[in-house]
């Protein structure tokens, strides 16, 4: 069980940090030797998550016929997850290039994976667990939506036989912000934290942001937007993962960058190193937290949260911090 390259959110430290540093230090050492095995190793682990992921989800939908919206996206975003994580074992896997003998691991299509699973994970835990009460999550859940309809709302190029679900999205929209105008009413907010909402809720775009209620005590004073650019601040408390989405990003566009460490990648043949020591750690980490987000968040989902802890990497953390 490998927790990868770079601390990737260390939820239980060790007092003695200079222990911590030295086993560290000795998982690294083993990954670079032993690429090929850690690879394994960490497939396995992710593996065994997306199966425990899979079989909450079936136990929990059984047990739960008739769940709210905000519950069934929220399953419904692990399921989601979890294929996602599949794909990604699917190319670790690599890949034969044409006719040619030559083994690749396609690290290109990979970062657009792993890119779009933190994508997943961060608005999921912006919506559903930075929020301090029910108003705030539907008032985030319903700003994602409307954002999320925009996508065909603003087709300008629309055929004849699509134009009825056109407009039934348009009416969805102004549904959802007369619901939000409710949720604004009933919150605590300063005069300028309302206007930044509003802003928020009325703006005719479907870009995905996270948002941040700043308060003073329980009173609403800021309404802030967050990038994806700037979300692992609010994701990851070790500063090495700070640029992980702008990484991602450089490594899946058609970028010069992405261009010319394509050609570094295997030229050196450190593809495999990479794929441990980012992707699938990356991957592992962000599964893990989905996994536990969903059992903390949804209704019902609390009890299975000691079931699925022993495979993430959470727990892998904690045992390797002793």
């Amino acid at each position: 069980m490998i927790i990868g390259r770079y601390k990737l959110h260390p939820i239980a430290e060790s007092n003695d940090k200079r222990m911590n540093t030295d086993n560290e230090n000795k998982i690294l050492h083993f990954m670079d030797s032993h690429p090929r095995h850690t690879r394994i190793i960490v497939t396995d682990a992710i593996r065994s998550l997306i199966e425990k992921s899979v079989e909450m989800i079936m136990f929990w939908r059984k047990e739960n016929p008739n769940a709210n919206e905000a519950d069934c996206i929220s399953q419904c975003n692990l399921q989601m997850a979890t294929c996602t994580a599949e794909s990604i074992l699917s190319l670790a896997k690599g890949i034969h290039w044409g006719y040619h003998n030559t083994f690749l691991i396609d690290i290109h299509s990979c970062a657009s994976l792993v890119r779009s699973l933190y994508e997943r994970a961060f608005i999921f835990r912006n919506i559903y667990v930075s929020t301090d009460n029910v108003l705030e999550r539907d008032l985030l859940l319903y700003i994602w939506e409307i954002r999320g309809l925009n996508n065909r709302v603003t087709l300008k190029y629309v055929t004849e036989s699509f134009r009825h679900i056109q407009h039934y999205d348009k009416n969805s929209v102004e549904e959802l912000r007369r619901n939000l105008s409710d949720i604004v009413g009933r919150l605590d907010t300063t005069k300028s934290a309302r206007e930044q909402i509003s802003y928020a809720i009325k703006k005719n775009t479907s870009q995905l942001k996270g948002f941040k209620f700043v308060k003073d005590h329980e009173r609403i004073i800021q309404f802030k937007s967050i990038s994806l650019e700037e979300s692992p601040q609010y994701f990851f408390k070790d500063d090495n993962m700070r640029n992980c989405y702008t990484y991602l990003s450089l490594t899946s566009h058609p970028s010069y960058l992405g261009i010319l460490q394509f050609g570094q990648r295997y030229k050196e043949r450190d593809d495999e190193k990479e794929l441990v020591h980012i992707y699938l750690s990356l991957t592992y980490h962000l599964l893990s937290e989905l996994a536990l987000d969903f059992c903390n968040a949804t209704t019902n989902a609390k009890k299975y949260y000691e079931m699925l802890y022993p495979f993430t990497e959470r727990y892998i953390i904690e045992k390797t911090s002793c």
